[in-house]
């Protein structure tokens, strides 16, 4: 199953085997076998594949329903976890192997999404739902309220937090669907 979805995703990028391979720092014949369920990858080989690809590692293990529409019921939503992040997120999409990836995200009262400022490949786009979001650039601070939208090349360092005593609730539309992945200390 995996290596169906490596493989899916490979095409998907049109990635050649050589390239890929040389991508995720494996010999063709390895990534051959992976494809093909002959063999069970190590993390590290996993984390390789993942990075090659430029998706979270957890991608790899979703199903790989390609149909154009799909139903998403809130108590059906993925959960995404990011080390280090207090904030809670679900994917309201289907996956994140879309074009997009629409995930709400709530941050705890006087919580921040990280300790360090983060950037992924991409756009993104924050809409609030309730509460205050504060989005914090490396020379710039933006305060957001219900209804305000802030869209931003997610490769610049960034990080949200919640000031207040009540907790935020926030929609992030991302393309392509990436999670952070650098981390710069904050200040």
């Amino acid at each position: 199953m995996i290596g169906e979805r490596i493989r899916q995703l490979r095409l998907k990028k049109s990635l050649s085997l050589s390239e890929f391979a040389r991508r995720a720092g494996m010999s063709k014949s390895m990534v051959s076998q992976v494809e093909r369920g002959n063999t069970n990858p190590s993390v590290e080989t996993i984390r390789g594949i993942a990075a090659a690809l430029e998706v979270p590692v957890f991608t790899l293990f979703l199903d790989g329903n390609d149909s154009q529409e799909m139903l998403v019921r809130r108590d059906k939503r993925i959960s995404l976890s990011i080390p280090d992040s207090i904030i809670t997120r679900e994917l309201v999409t289907p996956d994140m192997h879309r074009a997009m990836a629409v995930l709400v995200g709530r941050i705890p009262p006087c919580g921040t999404s990280s300790p360090n400022f983060t950037t992924h490949v991409g756009e993104e786009c924050i809409f609030v739902l309730q509460g205050q979001v504060t989005i914090h650039l490396p020379d710039e601070t933006y305060t957001l309220e219900p209804g305000d939208a802030f869209y931003f090349l997610s490769r610049q360092p960034h990080y949200f937090s919640n000031e207040t005593e009540s907790e935020a609730e926030f929609l992030s539309v991302i393309v392509p669907p990436t999670l952070a992945r650098h981390r710069a200390p904050i200040g």
